[in-house]
C-alpha cells in the first residue's frame, strides 16, 4: 500500500456538536493519531501504512484544523473539550479502548486522554515533545523560532495581522519544514487560508499557554502521573534534540521507553517514517498488541 493521496475525501462524523473529519485505515488494533500546528490529518499520510499491518489507524483533523468544523466560539478549543471530541470519534466509530499518538498540539490531547481515561487510553506515544506541566522547564529559546507564542497571544491584534495576508503567515512556519513537497505545502497552506482557520489557532494556542497551562502545572506540582504505558521518540537534530526528553517524560509517568530518531527533526513521521514505524511496532509487541 502506497502512501495516502493529500486529498483524498475524509469521512465525517457529527460528535461533540461539530462535523469532525477523519481518516482510518488498516484492520488492527485501534490507533487514534493527533496532529498539531501547522498540519492536519495528513501529517500522518507517510507512516500510517507501515503501521497498518498492526493497527487500524484514525487520524481525525482537530477541531479548527483541515476539513472539520471551526466554531467561532474561543472557548470551546480548550484542552478539556479536544479530549472530548476525541473520546466521542472513538465512541463513534465503536473503539472502547485504543492506542493513542499526538505530535507538536496533539501532544496535550493525547497526554490528557492518557492520564484522565487510563480504563480507554492503552498506551501514549508522543512525538517530539516534552509533558504539559513538566516542571523542568528549559532555557529560553534563543534561536527567535519561538516569537508566535507571545504574539498570538495578543487579543485583537494577532487576528488582523494574520488575517490580511494568512498565506504569507502561515507560509512562513510550513517554510521551515525543507522536507515537504511542494504539493503538499500548498495543500497544507490552503487549509488554513480558510474562513476561521485564524481564529480558530489563535483559540488553540491561547488556551494551551493560560488556562490549560495553569491545570497542568497544578496537576505536576500535586504529582499526578501517568498510569499507562508511555513512548516516546524525538528528532535528533531538532528542537528536542538535546532535551532530556526521557527524563521529564519519567517525571510524568511510571512507565517510559523512548529513543532519538536520527536525521529528522520536528516532523519525525514525515522525515523518517520507517525508523518512527518500527519503534511503535516494538512498543506495540512489548503491550503483547495482537
Amino acid at each position: 500500500m502506497g502512501g495516502m493521496s493529500m486529498n483524498t475525501e475524509p469521512r465525517y462524523a457529527e460528535v461533540n456538536g461539530i462535523r469532525v473529519a477523519y481518516d482510518l485505515t488498516g484492520e488492527g488494533f485501534p490507533l487514534i493519531a493527533l496532529h498539531g500546528f501547522p498540519r492536519n490529518r495528513k501529517v500522518w499520510s507517510k507512516i500510517t501504512p507501515l503501521l497498518t499491518s498492526r493497527f487500524s489507524v484514525l487520524a481525525p483533523d482537530r477541531r479548527g484544523y483541515g476539513d472539520s468544523d471551526r466554531p467561532s466560539e474561543p472557548a470551546v478549543y480548550d484542552n478539556a473539550t479536544m479530549v472530548q471530541d476525541v473520546l466521542a470519534l472513538a465512541d463513534h466509530v465503536g473503539w472502547q479502548s485504543f492506542v493513542v499518538l499526538g505530535h507538536d498540539k496533539g501532544a496535550p490531547t493525547a497526554q490528557r486522554l492518557a492520564m484522565d481515561y487510563p480504563d480507554r487510553v492503552r498506551a501514549l506515544i508522543i512525538l517530539d515533545s516534552t509533558p504539559s506541566g513538566s516542571r523542568t522547564t528549559g532555557p529560553r529559546d534563543q534561536t527567535g523560532r519561538s516569537w508566535y507564542m507571545d504574539f498570538f497571544r495578543q487579543r485583537d491584534v494577532a487576528e488582523q495581522i494574520i488575517g490580511q495576508n494568512p498565506r504569507l503567515f502561515f507560509g512562513l512556519f510550513l517554510d521551515r519544514n525543507p522536507h515537504l513537497p511542494p504539493d503538499e505545502r500548498e495543500y497544507f497552506l490552503e487549509t488554513f487560508c480558510r474562513a476561521g482557520s485564524v481564529e480558530a489557532i489563535l483559540a488553540d494556542y491561547r488556551h494551551g499557554l493560560e488556562d490549560d497551562r495553569v491545570r497542568w502545572e497544578q496537576e505536576s506540582e500535586a504529582g499526578v502521573q501517568i498510569k499507562v504505558p508511555v513512548c516516546a521518540l524525538w528528532g535528533g537534530r531538532g528542537p528536542s534534540a538535546n532535551a532530556p526528553v526521557l527524563e521529564r517524560w519519567r517525571e510524568a509517568a511510571a512507565d517510559v521507553r523512548g529513543a532519538p530518531i536520527p536525521d529528522a527533526a520536528h516532523y519525525v513521521q514525515e522525515e523518517q517514517p520507517q525508523l518512527v514505524a518500527d519503534h511503535i511496532l516494538r512498543f506495540a509487541n512489548e503491550l503483547v498488541i495482537p
